[in-house]
């Protein structure tokens, strides 16, 4: 009969080194030590070094588990974006316009960022154009929630003026232009939290 060879695993879970979680190789059949030649012993030992490599790497990746779906924003409408560098923060209008935005810690439950504002101050008062000035602006997004089973956003933002807010010589509650139709439109405060859409 002819011999053959058989690699066994006592344990692959004990520590390098320790005798008790050898690799071993057995002879088959096995009937005394008279079948165990040097020539087997050499085929023997090539074929564990081809075999060993692919068994351990068999046994020891698990199945990796699916990673969670990116956490995005979304805000008055847009394309929920990853770390977006302008977020509008006043809806239909660029009153308020954040760009430069860095972010950190985006996909925690809280991530900042820092940049600026553009602002039109004639957005709250009767000015004959525009008057547009950019100011230090801080934002930070909380509260994931999830939209679909592929995305997940953030449904809060918080925004603040680090330098107080650029509309100090506005009235707090001042006529709006014309092509607002007329109606009032309450100042945006320093400090605010919104909602997002998802």
């Amino acid at each position: 009969m002819r011999n053959s060879c058989a690699i066994s695993f006592s344990d692959m879970d004990g520590p390098p080194g320790d005798p008790r979680y050898a690799i071993v190789i057995v002879p088959l059949p096995y009937s005394g030590l008279g079948f165990v030649t040097p020539e087997w012993m050499t085929k023997c030992k090539a074929a564990a070094a081809l075999l060993i490599p692919l068994l351990l790497a068999a046994c020891g990746h698990a199945p990796a588990k699916p990673l969670p779906p990116p956490v995005t924003l979304g805000y008055c409408g847009s394309n929920p974006q990853v770390r977006p560098d302008v977020v509008l923060v006043v809806c239909a209008t660029d009153d308020i316009t954040a760009e430069n935005l860095v972010w950190s810690d985006w996909g925690a439950q809280s991530a900042h960022a820092t940049g600026s504002a553009t602002v039109d101050l004639c957005a709250y008062s009767d000015c004959a154009s525009g008057d547009y000035i950019s100011v230090p602006f801080d934002v930070t997004a909380t509260s994931i929630v999830h939209c679909t089973k592929t995305r997940r956003a953030y449904s809060t933002l918080r925004y603040v003026f680090p330098e107080g807010s650029p509309f100090k010589s506005v009235p707090r509650t001042a006529d709006s232009p014309a092509y607002f139709g007329g109606q009032n439109q309450p100042v945006p405060p320093r400090d605010q939290t919104v909602s997002l859409t998802c």
